[in-house]
């Protein structure tokens, strides 16, 4: 899977490959049973890249809401696929940092990735704004050339970081369309929030429906999931 992420063309010198034990988020992390029982199928962490000002040449970005001095890549490898969004939460919240986390299993990758602004209340903790994630992502997914660091702007840490959220994020809406359309960051990301919000409301419906014994009231909710059915088609087919 290294020679996958080759494709990002992260310069040699920004290897790091640096262990990251798991007692750093059980100790800091104040994890539930449930938490602690999730990484326990994880295999290994490791911080593969950091991108820095030494290493690369991109200024660093700071002001008054967010800091991003570097950007970390970090690998996490799971023995199998468990609940890959809280693993994401509790690594990003622990690790107060810019980073671009992909999860690990066989031959398949899931990329994680959210934007970061300084806790007001507390500078040594960070708050993590919108999360973007992949599905698992075969050896030949085209995000991975997508992701070549060459395509993004080198102004600042800042702007970089914001570019590969906008890839991420124009992957993923494509993908939900079929299409390759022109789209922003932000539009992918208001497509991706209604559709994720439209399809809650089908899966609850039809949760409702198994559940549900009275006739009427069963075809009653099949035309409210086929009506939601259309508004998201409706959805993709307007941008």
């Amino acid at each position: 899977m290294m020679n996958v992420l080759k494709k990002l063309n992260i310069p040699k010198n920004c290897e790091v490959n640096q262990f990251v034990a798991k007692k750093h988020f059980y100790e800091n992390a104040g994890l539930s049973k449930s938490d602690n029982d999730l990484f326990a199928d994880v295999k290994k962490i490791t911080v593969l890249y950091q991108l820095s000002s030494d290493k690369i040449n991109i200024p660093q970005y700071i002001d008054d809401v967010r800091n991003y001095p570097f950007i970390n890549f970090l690998e996490v490898q799971l023995l199998k696929d468990v609940k890959t969004k809280r693993l994401a939460e509790i690594i990003m919240r622990s690790i107060p940092s810019p980073m671009v986390l992909f999860f690990k299993l066989e031959d398949k990758m899931r990329f994680y990735v959210a934007h970061q602004r300084t806790n007001q209340a507390d500078n040594s903790k960070n708050t993590i704004e919108e999360y973007n994630s992949t599905e698992w992502l075969e050896r030949d997914s085209p995000l991975f050339e997508k992701l070549d660091i060459r395509q993004m702007r080198f102004t600042n840490f800042y702007d970089l970081y914001s570019d590969i959220v906008d890839v991420i994020s124009i992957y993923n809406a494509n993908t939900m369309m079929q299409s390759e359309k022109e789209l922003t960051g932000e539009q992918a990301r208001q497509l991706s929030a209604s559709i994720e919000a439209i399809e809650q409301e089908i899966a609850s419906l039809k949760t409702k429906l198994k559940k549900e014994i009275q006739f009427n009231r069963k075809m009653e909710i099949n035309i409210e999931i086929n009506k939601l059915e259309k508004q998201k088609n409706s959805t993709i087919g307007g941008f």
